[in-house]
């Protein structure tokens, strides 16, 4: 019993001198994971820290940048100050589209009536620069839901850029509901109808983009279901032709009037040849950011199939 006894003692001796050793290492080891995950974090503050500097300035010089934009570029709502602008340029888009955001009513210009200005104005521009077609993108389609207020809006600007006796005939569209409207109250005018518009405007949001495409693959899947259409039928030329019917036709160029380049959720199916062109830390709706944008546009040099 002695002998079992004192090998028992030996063993507890053991086990306790493993057990030191063991709780020593994991003393180490959790010091050195503390002294490397602090020295880390001490490296990710320095880096943010620095960063955080780069990025003020880098924000103070965008925003310069663009004050001196607008200066140097204001039509004064002035047509032909911006018909010499745009004669300038080597070419010019055919359809152009823009990305507006409804800003909160704290902000300067902001509101729904702030994003009415802002839309009306680019269109103003647009008619001024000879381009025919203009859509423009929000993302909630407030402006869907509020196309008298925008018509309204539309001619008051246009008559203050163009004068009362030369306010340009314009439409609006929602492609989606195969929906135009004619002017600011001549849907059953025939002879203001007959006239050759001087711009059509269409209103996209959210809902003409994935949803719209997930809609149509809806509708053939189910047309092939009922043996309505053969699978063979459906082709890219035939996708094409339905989502340019349902969302219109791909613009040459979107101007995104965002801070960051965020398409939010923009039609993908009509982005594939566009041009774009964004200011960085730009908020506002102005002339300049237009201008540089057709400005860009007149250089770039587009290779299809390539």
């Amino acid at each position: 019993m002695e002998s079992v006894h004192k090998d028992f003692e030996a063993v507890k001796k053991s086990v306790i001198s493993k057990d030191r050793e063991f709780k020593g290492l994991n003393d180490d080891h959790s010091i050195r994971g503390r002294i490397v995950f602090y020295a880390f974090h001490l490296t990710l503050l320095v880096v943010y820290f620095f960063y955080s500097i780069y990025r003020g300035f880098e924000y103070a010089r965008n925003k310069i940048r663009i004050k001196l934009l607008n200066l140097a570029y204001n039509p004064a709502q002035t047509p032909q100050i911006i018909r010499v602008d745009v004669n300038k340029l080597s070419k010019i888009p055919k359809r152009i589209s823009a990305v507006v955001n409804l800003k909160s009513e704290e902000e300067e210009g902001g509101g729904f009536y702030g994003l009415l200005n802002d839309c009306s104005e680019i269109v103003a521009w647009t008619v001024a620069s000879g381009i025919p077609t203009l859509s423009l993108y929000e993302r909630s389609g407030i402006l869907k839901q509020s196309v008298e207020e925008l018509r309204v809006a539309i001619h008051k600007k246009l008559d203050d850029y163009f004068g009362c006796d030369c306010v340009p005939v314009f439409t609006i569209s929602i492609p989606h509901l195969n929906q135009t409207f004619w002017g600011l109250d001549h849907d059953d005018d025939d002879e203001y109808k007959s006239l050759e518009p001087d711009i059509e405007v269409s209103l996209l949001s959210s809902n003409d983009g994935k949803p719209t495409i997930v809609e149509l693959t809806k509708t053939m899947a189910d047309l092939a279901y009922k043996k309505e259409m053969s699978p063979k039928d459906v082709t890219v030329q035939l996708i094409d032709n339905e989502l340019t019917e349902l969302i219109g036709a791909e613009p040459d160029l979107i101007i995104l009037f965002t801070p960051v380049l965020d398409l939010q959720g923009y039609p993908p199916w009509h982005i594939r040849l566009s041009e774009f062109y964004w200011e960085p830390d730009n908020e506002d709706v102005t002339y300049a950011i237009f201008l540089r944008a057709l400005q860009k546009y007149s250089t770039c040099k587009i290779n299809v199939g390539k």
